[in-house]
């Protein structure tokens, strides 16, 4: 065997079980995704639940409350939304019970200048709120950089907020966002989706990458049955 057919044998050997293993990965997060959006499509159609303190709630549980917004206002950075950028614009709200917790009032176009925050309208009095729970998860790829105003964040930390504002601290605040619903008048524009890809568009990559492997395959075997000249 000449030293060009050995290369060509090492890297078959190398790359055909990592296409294979990433082709059954994308096949397994097609799953995944199928089955959060049948979880989604089913709590949707159920009713609303009373938000409570010390309660567990599922990602996208329907929720309500009443109580009043608060002047705390949080904008989370790095958010696009039909090719624009802006902010995710997340408010603090005292429940009836005296919890606290932000509410999502969805996306916002930033001006030029990023910390020219856009103003955010108070609405006054008690408020009957309807949303969703909506559960983040800290990305690890996510550095937590020092902005020059500490209401822009780069993701929700309820740990880290209630070191920054001072009106939180020794006050029960819920460690997930109250996801406000699209129909309200107070809601901005929605930008948080169950899923950011589509299973469909998994199981077009999954088929790229087997046929990745299928191309190695025979490209190896018709480099080891090509005479050598």
């Amino acid at each position: 065997m000449n030293s060009f057919k050995s290369k060509i044998l090492i890297f078959a050997i190398i790359f055909v079980p990592i296409t294979i293993s990433l082709g059954f990965w994308q096949i397994d997060r097609a799953e995944e995704k199928k089955e959060i959006i049948a979880n989604y499509d089913k709590l949707l159609t159920s009713e609303p639940i009373d938000l409570q303190k010390n309660s567990e709630y599922q990602n996208w549980q329907p929720i309500k409350t009443t109580g009043v917004f608060r002047e705390t206002i949080i904008f989370e950075d790095n958010a696009i939304l039909n090719g624009r950028a802006g902010f995710k614009v997340y408010q603090l709200f005292e429940n009836a019970d005296g919890a606290f917790i932000f509410v999502h009032r969805g996306f916002i176009e930033r001006n030029m200048i990023k910390n020219n925050l856009p103003f955010i309208d108070l609405p006054k009095g008690k408020q009957a709120l309807s949303g969703s729970a909506l559960i983040k998860e800290n990305n690890s790829f996510v550095k937590d950089i020092q902005e020059s105003d500490i209401r822009i964040i780069q993701e929700f930390n309820t740990e880290s907020l209630i070191n920054k504002f001072p009106v939180l601290k020794d006050r029960y605040l819920h460690p997930f966002l109250f996801n406000l619903d699209i129909r309200d008048e107070k809601k901005f524009l929605a930008i948080e989706k169950p899923v950011n890809m589509a299973a469909s568009k998994h199981i077009g990559y999954a088929i790229q990458w087997f046929g990745l492997c299928a191309a190695l395959i025979i490209l190896t075997i018709y480099a080891f049955r090509r005479k050598d000249g």
